[in-house]
């Protein structure tokens, strides 16, 4: 995983992730992030969620013992993250036995006019690992999906695309610009088989898929990815966890209708779950994730992505209600 092909940085952005999601204590059960968030998948200075999310689970691990294992985190995102200011992780610890410790945390951000504004709040769940097992079990992908060394890159698939007249350049410059924190430090293969991987996360909207006639809640989407740089601790691989699983889920439901961002007028992630079901995995090694929409009403959407090893075990996934509205209509000036 070279990291030569993820996208130049500047001195002041994380080269790796575990550089991005790293923390620094700054007073008793309150952490710092060194890097300021960045955005992605927007044109405002509004951070990527999974830039806090992985800060936040990176300072709850700080304050539990290593031989606890996350396996679950809730939260709720409060108020749009700034690109301009560093990220403040307040921890409470709820609770602490023999076999489990909670932990929750506020992320919060100093404002211009140096007010404090709370962005999100997560309760961060650990168990103590070596616990004896009565029953394993994991369910399945939807769809077979093609292996990684079947499968092409976002920058392959686009290429290919505009060669072939279904993309514009200007349309997969865009493209490359908005994901490009993601593909700094992922490496990721679009699976043929999935609908993103055919309509290119919806931004080529009028290119037929081979799932178009089933109902919206069947369609799936599905890739691998890897980290392109060694995570040496198991607390920074939740929290890369974290980080990546965000991706895309607010806006699967418009790629999955042949639409992309900019046909939203609003589109962004409410609260989530993140579950983990494994405790011998690593981010460096291939992961299939599958994307599916469950509901959407009332102005909001429900999501799922679950990610498995080339083993076919579920290894973890992240569900999240997101708002999804419409644009504003024009009212007619006589």
């Amino acid at each position: 995983m070279s990291p030569a092909s993820s996208p130049p940085t500047t001195p002041a952005q994380a080269r790796t992730l575990a550089e991005h999601i790293s923390v620094e204590q700054i007073g008793p059960n309150v952490f710092r992030s060194r890097y300021q968030p960045e955005k992605m998948g927007n044109a405002a200075n509004i951070a990527y969620g999974g830039c806090a999310l992985g800060v936040a689970v990176n300072a709850a691990c700080q304050t539990v013992p290593s031989q606890y294992l996350l396996y679950s985190v809730t939260g709720h995102f409060l108020a749009p993250v700034s690109t301009e200011q560093k990220l403040t992780c307040s921890v409470r610890r709820l609770r602490d036995t023999r076999t489990f410790a909670t932990r929750q945390v506020e992320i919060t951000q100093t404002q211009a006019d140096m007010t404090t504004r709370l962005c999100m709040i997560i309760l961060a769940d650990f168990q103590k690992e070596g616990e004896r097992v009565m029953l394993s079990y994991s369910t399945p992908p939807d769809r077979t999906y093609s292996p990684p060394e079947a499968c092409l890159t976002p920058q392959e698939i686009g290429t290919d695309m505009v060669k072939r007249g279904i993309l514009t350049e200007e349309a997969f410059a865009q493209y490359t610009k908005l994901f490009s924190l993601i593909a700094r430090f992922f490496e990721t293969r679009q699976t043929p088989e999935g609908v993103s991987g055919q309509n290119f996360n919806g931004m080529a909207k009028a290119h037929p898929t081979g799932q178009d006639a089933l109902p919206l809640t069947a369609r799936t989407s599905a890739d691998w990815f890897r980290v392109r740089h060694p995570i040496p601790h198991r607390l920074e691989e939740y929290a890369g966890l974290a980080f990546v699983l965000d991706a895309f889920l607010s806006f699967l439901p418009l790629a999955h209708s042949g639409m992309f961002l900019d046909d939203a007028g609003a589109c962004a992630s409410l609260d989530f779950s993140m579950r983990v079901f494994a405790a011998d995995w690593g981010l460096e090694n291939w992961h299939l994730r599958e994307l599916k929409t469950v509901a959407g009403a009332d102005g909001r959407t429900y999501t799922e992505a679950r990610m498995w090893d080339q083993g076919g075990r579920l290894v973890a996934n992240m569900t999240q209600q997101c708002i999804l509205r419409p644009k504003r209509e024009l009212k007619a000036v006589l």
